[in-house]
């Protein structure tokens, strides 16, 4: 790879890369929190886009687990875990959208269609198990590992076996031989696949008559594998299912009927047989966790039917920040793609790439005088009225350091407001007392907010510190944040000539690549199946929540970019409470469980942007103060607010209100 060439060009490497440059990319850091994976059960695997659900599940395909070995490196997952053979299905790349396209039955309709979908799906996984086992038992050493024997006798009783089985209603009980066994498997699959992109006019009768139930040709492949000796006793057989929201979008699609083939899915996974294991990635808002079964009343069970692991849960940020796997992720990532590049770096080096390429974000100090081009008494705004000692001391203090005249300033109209005699008082000598420890913390961003803000200067965001925040644990943001200022340099230096060496990213650049990722990262929701509502309603969040932070002049709302309600209250109303899920389950808000810090001690949720968004709205991408408590009734205000002002029909009076109105300015006047 050219050292010019952007080694994040290509985000989503799964698809797109060969098995060798894939055990050279993967990071193992989820591994050891996911091993659920590679135990006996179904999986419900979720996550946002570009999480790594899909790398996680590549680790169950054959090739993969070949090329650990042909490279001589360890396979990621625990030995005595890895008696396993993976095969399975994409939905998107396997063409079960297709089924929307055209009924088998037009007089019918779509109803006979979850029939054929799920006989397909079983015919479709049949055949990528036996392609599994072919391919891993080529390699000696792995098939005696993972316990393989596919010789030639082993195989011939396998197939006379398998076709005889009433399972298959007849379709195979020609089958002479392994290779017609598969041939005639992958006929099955041709016959639909011709039939729904119109190739051909109709179904053949004898696949009508010959439908298999989801589930049950898989059951009876492991038992006659295990029966024939191809596989041992103690092999397990790993399915994935992968692109599961494919199921979701292909039930929105008018005259389809609803959600009836995830409710097949859910049958499968409903099969009291431990002989096949299933693992479904998907997103979250595709998981429908009513867990209706087809043609029953019957519902799946968590923790009964299968395990549920959400990858964006396990890399969130807790309260031990120790506990924090996120860092040392990106950092892995960031590092094997810098290697796969070519770009140099000494090796003690190697365990800090992130803060090698993005340096320190600095401290807020530093920050501000970065947003003060010439008048420093600018980071401060000081009333007429108050004592001229205290306006010539914060004046005084600003062309020291703005940032800490900024604190000054809002400790004053805080102090001031609650007790007048503040104002006869000014702090002698360090540390002042605006510089404790917490509340300078918890008004540090708030604060440089308003300073760029009174400097008209765009908020700058650089340093390993910066990344990390604004990725809100999401590797996708992680990746795109990286390709982005990688572009960033490579416009800025077209015309410089460049060693091979990492290049180290200023400040400049870092933050136009991150403005550049939000933007994007902002636009991009619309695209998303009710997109459009939830892009209005954030980008009324986002003005609302700067307007609140930069009329805040004593800051004594430092946390008020987020808001939290009432859980009994939201219980209540469904509508909200489905589109402030859906919002969550497609990345744009973040939520969290939390107590009230008022008397009541309730239950609540509190909700913020993503952090990807932080710096689009100009925002803090951190949170440490408690958000805006309100009601469900406001919360529904401002949706039916970003509704009409869509449609055009805010009017005047109102527009004025919303520019007029808002949260006390924070000045007080004190007469002396």
């Amino acid at each position: 790879m050219e050292n010019r060439r952007n080694p994040f060009h290509e985000i989503y490497l799964t698809e797109s890369i060969g098995s060798e440059s894939f055990v050279r990319l993967f990071s193992p850091y989820l591994v050891d929190k996911t091993l659920a994976l590679f135990e006996p059960g179904h999986v419900i695997l979720k996550g946002l886009p570009g999480t790594g659900k899909s790398m996680l599940l590549s680790l169950l395909k054959p090739s993969i687990r070949k090329a650990y070995a042909r490279n001589n490196i360890d396979f990621p997952v625990p030995e005595n875990l890895n008696k396993f053979i993976g095969a399975g299905i994409n939905l998107r790349r396997s063409g079960v959208s297709d089924f929307g396209q055209r009924p088998v039955d037009k007089a019918k309709g779509f109803e006979e269609s979850p029939y054929y979908f799920a006989d397909y799906l079983n015919y479709w996984i049949v055949l990528d198990i036996l392609e599994s086992i072919e391919e891993l038992g080529e390699e000696t050493a792995l098939a005696e590992q993972i316990g393989i024997d596919v010789n030639e006798k082993n195989l011939h009783v396998f197939s006379e076996a398998l076709s005889s089985d009433p399972c298959w209603n007849g379709y195979l009980s020609e089958i002479k031989s392994y290779r017609e066994l598969k041939a005639r498997l992958d006929q099955r699959i041709r016959f639909y696949r011709n039939f729904l992109n119109y190739n051909s006019d109709a179904i053949p009768e004898e696949i009508k008559s010959t439908k298999t139930v989801i589930g049950f040709p898989m059951t009876v492949l492991a038992k006659t594998l295990r029966e024939s000796n191809v596989i041992s006793d103690k092999t397990e057989i790993f399915v994935r299912i992968d692109q599961y929201e494919e199921l979701a979008w292909l039930e929105d699609i008018p005259n389809h009927p609803e959600k009836v083939y995830q409710q097949m899915v859910h049958k499968l996974l409903a099969m009291r047989d431990t002989s096949v294991s299933y693992r479904l990635g998907t997103r979250h808002f595709a998981w429908d966790v009513r867990g209706n079964i087809f043609g029953t009343s019957a519902r799946l069970e968590k923790g009964r039917n299968y395990i549920d692991i959400s990858i964006d849960s396990l890399l969130k940020r807790k309260e031990n920040r120790r506990t924090w796997v996120f860092p040392d992720f990106a950092e892995d990532i960031l590092q094997r793609r810098i290697n796969l590049s070519g770009l140099k770096y000494s090796d003690s080096q190697k365990k800090g790439v992130l803060a090698l390429a993005f340096g320190r974000s600095g401290k807020p100090s530093a920050k501000a005088r970065l947003y003060i081009k010439s008048d420093k008494k600018k980071a401060i705004k000081v009333e007429k009225d108050w004592p001229a000692p205290w306006n010539e001391f914060l004046n005084n203090l600003a062309e020291e350091d703005p940032f800490n005249a900024r604190l000054a300033e809002a400790w004053v109209r805080q102090k001031g407001k609650q007790k007048q005699s503040v104002m006869y008082n000014i702090p002698l000598s360090k540390p002042y007392p605006w510089e404790k420890q917490w509340w300078k913390k918890e008004r540090s961003e708030q604060a440089l907010i308003q300073i760029a803000s009174r400097n008209n200067q765009q908020l700058m965001w650089f340093g390993k510190e910066d990344i990390l925040s604004l990725c809100g644990s999401n590797i996708l943001a992680f990746l795109q944040l990286c390709r982005s200022i990688w572009d960033v340099w490579i416009r800025d230096t077209y015309n410089i000539e460049q060693t091979d060496s990492l290049p180290q990213f200023d400040s400049e650049i870092q933050s136009v690549g991150v403005i550049e990722t939000s933007n994007a990262w902002y636009e991009n929701i619309s695209l998303e199946k009710g997109g459009r509502d939830r892009k209005t309603f954030i980008n009324f969040l986002g003005s609302l929540f700067y307007k609140t932070l930069v009329e805040d002049l004593a800051m004594s709302n430092p946390g008020h970019y987020g808001f939290s309600l009432d859980i009994e209250e939201l219980e209540k109303d469904a509508e909200l409470r489905k589109f402030l899920n859906e919002a969550t389950d497609y990345g744009d808000l973040y939520d969290a469980p939390h107590t009230s810090k008022l008397k009541d001690k309730r239950e609540r949720i509190k909700w913020y942007l993503n952090p990807i968004l932080s710096p689009r709205f100009k925002l803090p991408s951190v949170h440490t103060k408690e958000p805006i408590y309100t009601s469900v009734n406001t919360v529904k205000k401002w949706r039916r607010s970003c509704l009409e002002e869509e449609n055009g029909l805010l009017s005047t009076k109102a527009k004025r209100s919303k520019k007029t109105g808002g949260s006390d300015d924070g000045q007080i006047s004190l007469n002396f």
